[in-house]
C-alpha cells in the first residue's frame, strides 16, 4: 500500500554524472513476511565509544498515526522509508523525515492522527516496535 496522504519532494543527484532528478515520494508498506503491510521507520542511534548505527522497525497505519499525534517521530529523529508513486527509484529507497505539514489536510491519515488520544499509553506492540529502534516511551 502506498500512503499518498503524505507526499515529500526529494531531489537525487547522481554521483556518476551530476544529473538531478526530482521525485515525489510517499511512505509504503512492506511486502515481506513479518513486516507485511507495515511502514518502515529508520533512526540513527549513537552509542558512546561505538560507531553510529541505523536501527529500523515496522509499524501499522494506526501506529504511525499515533506516533505523529504524539510527536514521537520528530522527538527521536525517525525517518520513514519512501518510494515514488510511479516509475522506479534508481537506487536504494530513501528514508525521509516527514513533517506534519507534509500530511494532506482532511485525508484519511490526517483524520486518523486527529482521532488519537495523546494522553492514552501506547500499546504493548507499539512499545515493542520502538524498542527495536532503541526508543522507550
Amino acid at each position: 500500500m502506498l500512503l499518498t496522504d503524505i507526499a515529500v519532494e526529494h531531489i537525487r543527484v547522481s554521483k556518476m554524472d551530476g544529473v538531478r532528478q526530482t521525485f515525489l515520494l510517499h511512505p509504503f508498506t512492506d511486502t515481506q513476511r513479518d513486516s507485511h503491510g507495515k511502514f518502515e521507520l529508520v533512526r540513527d542511534v549513537s552509542q558512546p565509544g561505538r560507531k553510529d548505527v541505523k536501527r529500523s522497525t515496522y509499524v501499522t497505519f494506526q501506529q504511525l498515526a499515533e506516533l505523529y499525534a504524539k510527536g514521537v517521530l520528530e522527538e527521536f529523529g525517525f525517518s520513514v522509508r519512501m518510494c515514488p508513486r510511479q516509475g522506479t527509484y534508481p537506487s536504494k529507497l530513501p528514508a525521509k523525515k516527514i513533517l506534519p505539514t507534509s500530511i494532506k489536510p482532511g485525508s484519511s491519515f490526517d483524520l486518523a492522527v486527529q482521532k488519537v488520544d495523546v494522553h492514552k499509553e501506547a500499546t504493548r506492540d507499539l512499545r515493542t516496535a520502538l524498542l527495536r529502534a532503541s526508543v522507550k516511551i
